[in-house]
This record gives C-alpha cells, sequence and structure tokens, in this order.
C-alpha cells in the first residue's frame, strides 16, 4: 500500500510519531511535513500549501495529523477518491491556555469538522477521546441555534484508540542506579518547557525535598521556547548544588545516556494525551512519579498505581521518601520496564498496518 502522511506541525511527538510510522510499518509511507511552528496558522492555511503539494501525488490512503483542516483540503481537492486518516494527538477544545488568554473555539471547532470529514479516527488514548467529546457537547450547548445532535456515536464508532509507539531500552544498566551507587538519586524532567507541563509544581516539589534535607540530583532535559516560563531560569540558582545538567539535548544517544543514569521520572502536568517521554524513561527503569488524573491512570500498568500515582504535591513528597527507602526498587525497575514493552513501536505498529488494510477495503468494498 502507499500512503501519504500529512503532518502539518513536524516537531516535538508529532514529528517522533510521524517519523516513527513511517519507519516501522510494512507499508510505503511519503511524509509531507511543515515546520513545527504557528499552530494556529497551520490549522487555518496549511491544507492550502498540502493541496499545491499533493497534486501530483498517487496514493491508497492519507493520514493526516489534527493540526490542519481537512474540510478545507477536501473542499480544494474534489477529485481526491482515498480514504483519510485522521490522527489526533491532542484536541483544542481541552488544551490549557495561558494565565490571561481566552479560549478561540473555532479551532476546537475545526477539530470537529475534522472528525466529520475524517473515514476514520484515531485517538493516541480513550482520555484524549473522552475529554474531547464532553469539551465539545458543552459547546455544542452553548451554540445560539442550528445546533448538531450531541449524540457522538456515529464519530465514536468510526474511531481507534492507538497510541504512539516508543523507542524502548534494548537494555538498561542497573549500576548507574543511585541503590547501587551511593549517591544521591538523580531526579530527571524531559518534558516541554512550557505551561501545560505545570514546571512550578515540580520547583515547588524540589524545595519540599530541600527543606526535608533529602539529598537529590536534577537533571533539566527537554525542549525549550522563547516563551518558556520563568521559573526554568530561576531554577538555576535555587537548585545550583543538585544540578547536574541544564537543557535540551540534540543527540538521542546523549539523551539515552542520561536516561540510564536517572532513577526518577517526576510529571507535575495539566495537560497529557499520552506522555512518549514517560513511557521511554520507564523503559530505562527510570521510575515515574506521576499525577493520578489526564491520561496516567490509562497509560501506567494498573499494578503500580498505589506506588506511583499521587494526589497532591505532599503526597507526591511522600510517595517519593517511601519509594527511596525500599529494598525492594530494583524489583519495581524490571517489572516497569518490562510492562512499558507493550507500547514498543514493534507492539504497536501492528495495531496501524492493520487498520490502514481495513480501512482501505471498506473504502474499495463501497466507493464513494
Amino acid at each position: 500500500m502507499n500512503i501519504l502522511f500529512l503532518e502539518p506541525f513536524f516537531t516535538g511527538s508529532h514529528q517522533y510519531f510521524s517519523e516513527g510510522i513511517q519507519r516501522e510499518s510494512a507499508h510505503t509511507i511519503e511524509l509531507l511535513t511543515l515546520a513545527g511552528r504557528f499552530w494556529k496558522w497551520r490549522m487555518r492555511g496549511a491544507s492550502i500549501e498540502f493541496s499545491r503539494q499533493i497534486k501530483d501525488k498517487k496514493f491508497d490512503l492519507l493520514i493526516a495529523g489534527n493540526l490542519m483542516d481537512l474540510a478545507q483540503l477536501k473542499a480544494l481537492n474534489p477529485e481526491l477518491n482515498v480514504p483519510i486518516i485522521l490522527y489526533v494527538h491532542e484536541n483544542q477544545l481541552d488544551y490549557p491556555i495561558k494565565k490571561g488568554e481566552e479560549r478561540d473555539f473555532q479551532y476546537g471547532w475545526t477539530d470537529y469538522t475534522n472528525m466529520l470529514c475524517a473515514d476514520h479516527i484515531i485517538f493516541n488514548s480513550a482520555y484524549n477521546r473522552d475529554s474531547f467529546f464532553r469539551a465539545l457537547g458543552k459547546l455544542i450547548a452553548r451554540l445560539p441555534d442550528c445546533r448538531p445532535d450531541r449524540d457522538f456515536s456515529t464519530l465514536i464508532n468510526k474511531s481507534s484508540i492507538i497510541p504512539p509507539g516508543c523507542k524502548m531500552a534494548s537494555s538498561w544498566n542497573p549500576e548507574e542506579k543511585f541503590e547501587r551507587t551511593g549517591t544521591a538519586p538523580l531526579i530527571l524532567w524531559n518534558h516541554r518547557w512550557e505551561h501545560d507541563k505545570n514546571p512550578e509544581d515540580f520547583f515547588s516539589f524540589l524545595k519540599l525535598l530541600k527543606k526535608d534535607r533529602i539529598p537529590f540530583r536534577l537533571a533539566l532535559l527537554g525542549e525549550s521556547y522563547k516563551s518558556s516560563p520563568d521559573c526554568f531560569q530561576k531554577a538555576e540558582d535555587d537548585f545550583k548544588n543538585e544540578l547536574v545538567h541544564y537543557g535540551y539535548l540534540e543527540s538521542r544517544k546523549e539523551y539515552e545516556t542520561w536516561l540510564n543514569r536517572s532513577d526518577f521520572v517526576i510529571s507535575t502536568a495539566i495537560q497529557e494525551n499520552f506522555g512518549i517521554s514517560i513511557v521511554e524513561a520507564a523503559s530505562f527503569a527510570v521510575i515515574p512519579l506521576l499525577p493520578n488524573r489526564l491520561v496516567y491512570p490509562e497509560v501506567l500498568p494498573r499494578e503500580f498505581h498505589k506506588t506511583l500515582l499521587y494526589n497532591n504535591l505532599d503526597d507526591l513528597r511522600k510517595k517519593f521518601k517511601e519509594l527511596i527507602q525500599k529494598t525492594e526498587i530494583c524489583s519495581i525497575r524490571k517489572q516497569l520496564s518490562g510492562s512499558v514493552q507493550a507500547y514498543s513501536w514493534q507492539n504497536i505498529i501492528k495495531q496501524f498496518d492493520t487498520l490502514f488494510e481495513e480501512t482501505l477495503s471498506r473504502h474499495c468494498r463501497f466507493p464513494i
């Protein structure tokens, strides 16, 4: 099968996913991409640019990232007669807005019309799907007239939940971990330096550890931006004695070296629809401590919920203290590293390829 993948926001998890599926699929996938910036403009204008690029392309199936306008793409290309699959990384009805901003519901409405236009929808998690339809129902209730039906069963029935595949550790070195080296535990931040990852609470937690005189080391990784929260700059001074690395790593090899060295990865996010960075770290036997909300109870294997999900910062501090004192912590690492292998590309790609084949088969039996 020849598949065309349109990714209008080619950076971060969007780039990670599109390159991964191109690399791992049994089918031939051609990627057309636009730079990962100006997300609002991508939702407005990406379809016009992609319409120009696909004119002479021959393909059996089209995959589209969700930061674009599918209705616009179909209107501009009336001859387009292939099935279209929409992959939903996040949605604009549930994404937290920055303090002082107001939500522009037109972008969330584009998410909705995209789903109406797609032959099949793939969400990266049940949490992403359910939170979107909850928010959409509330939005429709506010409309002045001509309200669409709030029974979304048609859309749900043509949707699937398939998480992105993840790059797993081929092995991990227990000798790097603090319980073997006798050093202070190394806490890892490997998320984007943005407001939706709620770094303020992360640094508040670290200050609680310092107040309790609990030693730790700190590696601040992840991609930063001009608009990154000020607390990251302040952290250079606040944790100058604990910091062992500060800033983004360009090299995947170097990043994996830090994953191997790290003991804990902590999320304080207020928005997360899957959590690739958490799953990757867990495969390297880095122990995640995660808020008991968002997608985390879905992604984290149930047997770890009591130990690794927290309800507030005090609970996070309590669970961290308990873990660093556990004699069986190495056993937890091994179990967790094995459990998250379910998200490896080797396992996930089979679900995607099967869905591609089924979608094309339905389209061929019932041509539009």
